[in-house]
């Protein structure tokens, strides 16, 4: 699949227009990046010449020293200005560029000032040779706040014409003599050389700025901020080129895919193919929505989903501790009502787990159950020997904690009683904050899962647990697939019977995500591994 060229948001066509041209100056990257740039050059000015002031007290080297404290003053509080300039929101960050170039000129001018003088006025050989403190300047900014060609140059001659300038104002002021003309062109060309290497340094910075906006784009969507890092990739915010809608892209590596070989490749690449298209055919409101999927041009697989604001099952018993059972009841509901579509086209799941299953705000409704991760669904029976190998290679064998019996002893007996078996491994971590199978390694759970029988919830709570639940989840907990629920229908008809849903009511949930995520966006998002 061919990268497409990312569009401009809203704040790089405001840039275009204010330029006048056809196409953004910047990559998109570097031109979001203007605020933060800005400050710290804003900084690193304040930190070096305050350094610097402070050498030349220590060492009792003060040359002209009204001027000095003067533009250092003056130099400060512009320094502070831009700082809060580039803080406030409601400036676009085209309009902060051209800022930041005018206050690159005045900083050179202002302490060109202050010590222009001392190397210009000096009859030392070695003051011919290197660059001054402003060339360096003029150097060196182009790199932190990157800006067109054409304005970099512009800033660049002007910001190394400060020195030269500035011994005339000097001159003309009668605090300072001009230099002869041999040395005025001798200490001048440095400067000059050092603004012609800072175009240079501003076309690099916009190729590579341009290099890395390719490299974040899959297919129509550009990637943002990074969510979270897991066991089989990362997960990243995304916009799409067109639609105004974020989204979650998932980046699967292929060394994650257990295929090394060119044929293994491409078995994990149709496998790929057709467990997105199954999931995408999925329209359950509590199953994530695939939009799209793909392979970059450098081999990653991608989901692209709907990008959800809550917070996963996991974090949400590792940060709040065991939830009632009024609240487990509907979450459990929700995730019946997602597997039960699944499993009639013929999907299992095979990686319930607590950090693939999501509880957040979808529309005006609070506490939505979300599923996820069904890129590593199992078909239920295959048409075609071929079929088989595509998902026989290389598949996904699920999570230790979470493994139902027949997964753990492989009898290839696999349907979506496996699904509800992890379920109820699920419920038991929402009500106990506990495995069901804990404190040894993967080996053990799983054997344990095959072979032991769990511990009853009501010796693992300080407070009591309601029968029917508890009844319903050791129900499903059952080894034998035939003694738990058949489907996940019937499972949430049974949850349904209990009654106690009604007992976390709109009210409550409210007041939940109220009090631990009052504005939307505060969850803080996670990767299921």
């Amino acid at each position: 699949m061919s990268l497409e060229s990312r569009p401009p948001t809203i704040e790089a066509f405001d840039f275009v227009a204010a330029a006048g041209a056809r196409r953004p100056a910047l990559p998109l990257d570097l031109l979001q990046a203007v605020r933060t740039r800005l400050q710290f050059a804003a900084l690193a000015i304040i930190l070096a010449t305050g350094l610097s002031t402070l050498v030349s007290q220590l060492t009792g080297f003060v040359h002209n020293a009204p001027v000095l404290y003067g533009s250092l003053a003056v130099g400060w509080t512009l320094s502070l200005i831009v700082i809060g300039l580039a803080r406030w929101s409601r400036i676009r960050p085209a309009v902060l560029l051209d800022i930041g170039l005018v206050y690159e000129v005045l900083i050179a001018l202002l302490f060109s000032l202050s010590g222009a003088q001392l190397r210009w006025l000096t009859d030392d050989p070695a003051s011919f040779m290197g660059w001054s403190p402003i060339a360096v300047w003029a150097l060196i900014y182009p790199i932190i706040v990157p800006n067109s060609t054409r304005k970099t140059a512009i800033a660049s001659f002007a910001t190394v014409l400060m020195e030269p300038l500035a011994i005339l104002i000097l001159a003309w002021s009668d605090l300072s003599v001009l230099p002869a003309t041999a040395a005025f062109i001798r200490k001048l060309w440095p400067s000059l050389v050092a603004a012609v290497l800072a175009i240079g340094v501003s076309r690099i910075v916009y190729r590579l700025g341009e290099q890395v906006a390719q490299a974040r784009q899959l297919g129509s969507y550009h990637l943002e901020t990074l969510l979270g890092k897991g066991g089989m990739g990362e997960v990243w915010k995304a916009t799409h080129r067109m639609l105004a809608r974020p989204a979650a892209v998932k980046l699967i590596r292929q060394d994650a895919l257990g295929e090394k070989d060119p044929a293994g490749v491409e078995r994990a690449l149709r496998r790929f193919e057709r467990e997105a298209r199954a999931t995408a055919a999925l329209r359950s409101p509590h199953t994530i929505e695939l939009y799209d999927f793909g392979i970059s041009q450098g081999g990653t697989f991608y989901y692209v989903m709907e990008l959800l604001d809550g917070v996963d099952l996991q974090t949400l018993v590792e940060r709040f501790g065991p939830q009632p059972s009024a609240r487990v009841a509907r979450i459990l509901r929700h995730a019946c009502h997602s597997l039960h579509e699944a499993h009639l086209a013929g999907l299992v799941h095979r990686d319930i787990k607590p950090a693939n299953i999501f509880l957040c705000r979808y529309g005006a409704d609070l506490d939505w159950g979300k599923v996820l991760d069904f890129g590593i669904v199992k078909h239920r029976s295959f048409g075609t020997a071929e079929e088989a190998k595509l998902t026989e290679v290389g598949a996904f064998t699920g999570t230790p904690a979470y493994m139902p019996p027949e997964m753990v002893l492989g009898d290839g007996s696999v349907d979506g009683r496996a699904d509800l078996y992890s379920l109820g491994c699920v419920g038991y971590w929402l009500l106990t904050g506990r495995f069901v199978f804990d404190g040894m390694n993967p080996m053990a759970v799983m054997a344990a899962h095959a072979h032991q029988e769990p511990t009853p919830m009501a010796q693992r709570l300080s407070g009591p647990v309601h029968a029917g639940l508890d009844s319903v989840i050791m129900a499903c907990l059952a080894k034998d697939p035939a003694r738990r629920p058949p489907t996940a229908l019937d499972l949430s008809r049974r949850l349904d019977a209990l009654g106690i849903e009604r007992e976390w009511d709109e009210e409550q949930a409210s007041a939940w995500w109220s009090e631990h995520f009052p504005t939307s966006g505060d969850a803080e998002p996670t990767i299921a591994e």
